[in-house]
């Protein structure tokens, strides 16, 4: 193959101040060039590896200065082909109007390198409301190269049928430029990796046969390494989840009087706070799930390739000072009441007994809202009796709370964009937490069933990996129609 195949060069191209270098820092997982919110940030093109194959194809990808005045620069690039237009064009522009002489040096550099044209757009603006648009297809019929359609700065996070309705609109006022070969979201904000996987088949679809083995070569590269990222997420999740079900409390052994007490509570015949015990015991096992989520967040987000330091200080400070404690009847306390009524309560009340603990943090990144964070999840503990001493574990309504808060904090996580800069905590769409909890109960997840039969740690993170797996699969199939 000529070495010159070896390359594929994709141009990111727009008008200016869209967000390419934005863009282009989500794409290469790197910060490269200069973001601002002013025009003509970037004055030249340049060039950035994208992806490197093992048989040495490379994948360039060029960030290009935005159109300025696309009118005009429509102009002078339909006039090249007469001696005026070119002495208008190289000479003149390049004394009087600087700016529009590098932009017509960057459109021929374009023309001149590129397989494919990324060509971004700003979604949150309607089709007809932006003029310019029309002046720029004349430019990308003029620089004659494959163009995809990206579409950025879409929003806040949607279902869906929302977000293709936007999508469909302007496909439909695309359609008649037959250069175009896709138009895709994309935003740099808030993408999640697996949409790339159709912006690399739109790309596939748009080169030549002669330089498709190079891109396939480029493609199995792409898809290893985003596996490989998944893979170690889906095992920090799974090494998380393992600890917080394993975790337990020792508590001082109850008196017949503090289980009577603590029958009433269930019962609400006695408000009162819990024993001393009890809550010092809820209170470690919350701080140490609140220290592994955040041990987790921060892992999750080198394992995606951001940087910021998770969320840890908020929920510590959070968790001294804003939890409350209640307690909650247990499935068997139905029973409960008959068995005070007969007097035969001694030895049972411990067996029994339960507590409940939430925190009312708020908003703590949407990912962490539930088993920590309040409204959703099921924060509840059990209280058995073991052999020697009373341990207090965290019951099975509480992982469930637990899996859906982690699979939102990935979400959250998979779908940062680098170029947002330092990774920040937000709220989930409430959409995400409907889906997750759907996708969770048709798994039909058995926690109880799995903790008894599972004969070690690592069969656990087993069954944990496999759940996060089949779950996220699932997910990403309903939000993207894409299968990883």
């Amino acid at each position: 193959m000529n070495k010159d195949l070896q390359k594929i060069n994709l141009s990111l191209v727009s008008h200016t101040n869209v967000g390419k270098t934005t863009l282009a820092r989500t794409l290469l997982g790197r910060d490269i060039g200069e973001v601002g919110d002013r025009s003509h940030v970037t004055i030249e093109p340049e060039d950035y590896v994208l992806l490197r194959s093992p048989d040495d194809n490379e994948l360039i990808l060029w960030d290009t200065p935005g159109f300025g005045d696309s009118v005009r620069l429509s102009n002078r690039l339909k006039g090249r082909s007469n001696p005026i237009g070119w002495f208008t064009s190289e000479i003149w522009d390049r004394i009087a109007d600087k700016s529009l002489w590098l932009n017509q040096k960057a459109i021929k550099h374009v023309k001149d390198r590129s397989n494919v044209i990324l060509y971004l757009l700003n979604a949150s603006e309607s089709p007809d409301s932006v003029p310019y648009v029309k002046a720029e297809m004349e430019i990308l019929s003029w620089i004659n190269k494959p163009v995809i359609v990206l579409l950025n700065q879409m929003g806040e996070l949607r279902p869906p049928e929302e977000e293709q309705a936007d999508v469909q609109l302007w496909r439909d006022f695309l359609r008649g430029y037959s250069f175009i070969k896709a138009v895709l979201p994309l935003d740099a904000f808030a993408r999640c990796w697996v949409q790339e996987y159709e912006l690399w088949k739109a790309i596939e679809n748009c080169l030549t046969d002669r330089e498709k083995p190079a891109f396939a070569s480029l493609k199995s590269t792409l898809i290893r390494q985003k596996q490989a990222i998944y893979s170690s997420s889906v095992e920090a999740m799974a090494n998380y989840l393992a600890k917080v079900s394993n975790d337990k409390e020792i508590m001082a052994s109850q008196t017949l009087i503090d289980r009577l007490k603590a029958i009433g509570r269930t019962l609400g015949f006695i408000k009162k706070d819990l024993d001393g015990a009890q809550k010092d015991a809820q209170v470690a096992l919350s701080t140490r799930a609140a220290d592994w989520l955040c041990n987790l967040t921060q892992r999750l987000v080198t394992i995606n390739g951001l940087e910021g330091k998770g969320v840890k200080a908020e929920i510590l400070r959070r968790l001294k000072s804003d939890w409350d404690t209640r307690e909650n009847i247990d499935p068997t306390a139905g029973a409960l009441l008959g068995a005070v009524a007969g007097g035969a309560v001694t030895g049972i009340a411990a067996d029994i007994a339960t507590g409940g603990l939430t925190f009312g943090m708020g908003t703590l990144g949407g990912a962490i809202a539930g088993a920590l964070g309040g409204a959703g999840a099921a924060a509840a503990y059990n209280v058995t009796k073991g052999s020697k001493d009373n341990l207090i574990t965290w019951s099975a309504s509480a992982i469930d709370g637990f899996i859906i808060e982690t699979v939102l904090l990935y979400m959250a996580v998979a779908h940062f964009g680098r170029g947002r800069g330092q990774w920040e905590a937000s709220e989930s769409p409430a959409f995400w937490q409907k889906l997750t909890e759907d996708v969770l109960k048709e798994q039909n997840f058995d926690y109880k069933k799995i903790r008894e039969n599972a004969h070690d740690a690592d069969q656990l993170r087993g069954e944990f990996s496999k759940l996060f797996d089949k779950m996220l699969r699932e997910i990403f199939k309903r939000l993207y129609d894409v299968t990883i």
